[in-house]
């Protein structure tokens, strides 16, 4: 949690450390139940909603994960899109559906025609991947700096890697 955390506030500082201890605690604790990397969710929150729990598009995404309502497919908050400006229900749907599209992706798609994780924006047909790209890179980005190295094991005095 302490690496979320540190991702979130060096993203958004303005959050406050009490705020962004929260998004962490929630984050990592959804990233955990569903085995999905903590860092791809905070790149989605920070590409989807710039960390706006109060955001709403045009097309029926609510929340810091944008999460998606509609008749066919994710008709679950029909009716409740309040709730989805809550940010733990919205991080538990969100990685909910992240982890939908993750495990559906090699079932629908050619393997390396995109990466899976442009299906949270498009759904099922992927119409382009540079939402997906911004994401990934930012996710990349994320872990590189902030998930902790591998600690170097030292050998009759050779360092293993």
């Amino acid at each position: 949690m302490v690496y979320v955390l540190a991702a979130i506030m060096w993203l958004v500082p303005q959050l406050g450390h009490i705020k962004a201890a929260e998004y962490a605690k929630l984050i990592t604790f959804e990233a955990r139940w569903y085995r999905v990397d903590p860092f791809d969710v905070v790149a989605i929150i920070q590409i989807e909603s710039r960390w706006s729990t109060k955001k709403k598009s045009v097309t029926n995404d609510y929340g810091l994960m944008q999460v998606h309502v509609a008749r066919r497919g994710s008709s679950r908050f029909l009716g409740r899109t309040k709730e989805l400006f809550d940010p733990a229900t919205n991080i538990r749907e969100g990685v909910r559906i992240y982890t939908m599209w993750l495990n559906y992706h090699e079932k629908w798609c050619k393997p390396d025609s995109h990466d899976p994780i442009a299906h949270y924006k498009w759904g099922k047909y992927v119409k382009n991947d540079e939402h997906a790209r911004r994401v990934r890179s930012l996710s990349s980005f994320l872990a590189r700096k902030f998930r902790p190295k591998k600690p170097a094991v030292v050998a009759h005095g050779i360092v293993l890697r």
